[in-house]
């Protein structure tokens, strides 16, 4: 339920639309997604309307507390510590994430491409790359630049005290205060890095209770967009940036003059320091617009975009990978295929020509004890 607030609406009264019992089902629904046969979701479903019952309750009397998570570190594409909820955790994740997200989405600019509905990586590059055409035919071509944003280790640095804040431009409700708080300020697990330190690099011990989101957990997907939102709105109506786009923590903004853009650079930084309590790091450059950048995985310029070289060596890591799991029986036809698929469209959008000849050529798939027979794909 919205209420009206000053010159915007917020949302109160969130208890009973997230506790509801056709909401929770509806969160677990979404959580079983391709997951129905592991082990967790199989011993929930064992009692399922006692299980989503237990949570209202907890919820309700606000005795809820967050499970433990599975950490584990991912490499591409760069070093990261995830952690991973528990199947009835992201039952909540779920429950929250669909009550405030269809009025939140609303606030965001169109060019916040970063886990929203109907964006995604492909309209992000597609739309940065009709940009670049579109100045790159200019007279004054040569003087526009790109300023490429790049935040210093963003979902590790994010202030817990400046989330509850931004949270409360959107949202006033006592109880949905205290169930976001119970899930960011999480008492057993730190989930921050000290300035400067990355997570291969931070022992454990040396982590941080007030600042930080676990990367994995699909709060943290909502609250990174609207943590930087304060940084969209600043962009666009108060510096007024026409060519601004963000994916997630990666910003571009095409400014013509270099030091129009060193400005704007400086001003960015300073808003990011005093507003939302995070730095600009060094991979923060300015290029000229007829050399492109790299963004969303890919390399854009006037001319093209391509599939960057570490994004076609992952590809064809992963698509062996595939097929090697399928060889020994540990995924199905379906699911093998599926996978294949999305990477052979994947190349038809961006210049990917010679990856997508490359699948066609070397990505086999055939059992193990099928060796005789003919191949599958």
């Amino acid at each position: 339920m919205a209420q009206r607030m000053g010159a915007l609406q917020k949302l109160c009264n969130l208890c009973e639309a997230i506790c509801s019992f056709e909401n929770l089902y509806a969160a677990y629904v979404k959580a079983a997604e391709h997951k129905r046969y592991r082990a967790e979701v199989l011993k929930f479903n064992q009692n399922l309307e006692g299980n989503l019952f237990a949570l209202q309750r907890e919820l309700r009397e606000r005795v809820y507390k967050v499970g433990p998570y599975r950490q584990f570190y991912v490499q591409y594409p760069k070093p990261r510590l995830v952690m991973a909820l528990g199947f009835r955790d992201r039952i909540v994740q779920w429950a929250i994430y669909r009550q405030i997200n269809p009025y939140i989405d609303k606030r965001f600019i169109t060019h916040s491409y970063g886990c929203r509905e109907g964006k995604g990586t492909l309209a992000a590059a597609e739309t940065l790359f009709n940009w670049l055409q579109l100045i790159s035919r200019r007279p004054d071509a040569d003087d526009w630049v790109i300023l490429k944003l790049d935040v210093s280790k963003y979902f590790y640095r994010v202030d817990h005290d400046t989330v509850m804040d931004v949270y409360a431009d959107y949202i006033n409700d006592e109880w949905f205060t205290w169930l976001l708080g119970t899930i960011i300020n999480n008492p057993d697990v730190p989930f921050g890095l000290p300035e400067g330190m990355s997570a291969s690099d931070c022992p454990p011990d040396e982590r941080l209770y007030d600042v930080g989101m676990p990367i994995g957990n699909l709060t943290s997907q909502e609250t990174a967009n609207v943590y930087l939102n304060k940084l969209d709105q600043y962009c666009k109506h108060i510096l007024k940036l026409r060519y601004y786009i963000r994916y997630m923590d990666d910003t571009i903004i095409l400014i013509k003059g270099r030091k129009e853009a060193e400005r704007v650079k400086e001003l960015i930084g300073q808003f990011m320091r005093a507003e939302l309590r995070l730095a600009l790091n060094q991979k923060t450059a300015i290029y000229p617009v007829r050399q492109g950048c790299e963004f969303v995985g890919c390399v854009i310029s006037p001319h093209g975009i391509r599939i960057r070289k570490s994004s076609e060596r992952h590809i064809k890591r992963s698509l062996k990978h595939v097929a090697e799991m399928y060889a020994l029986g540990a995924i199905d036809l379906q699911s093998a295929l599926d996978t294949i698929s999305s990477y052979h469209g994947l190349t038809q959008h961006k210049c990917g020509y010679n990856l997508r000849r490359w699948i066609e050529e070397n990505i086999v798939l055939q059992r193990k004890e099928d060796a005789n027979n003919e191949p599958c794909a």
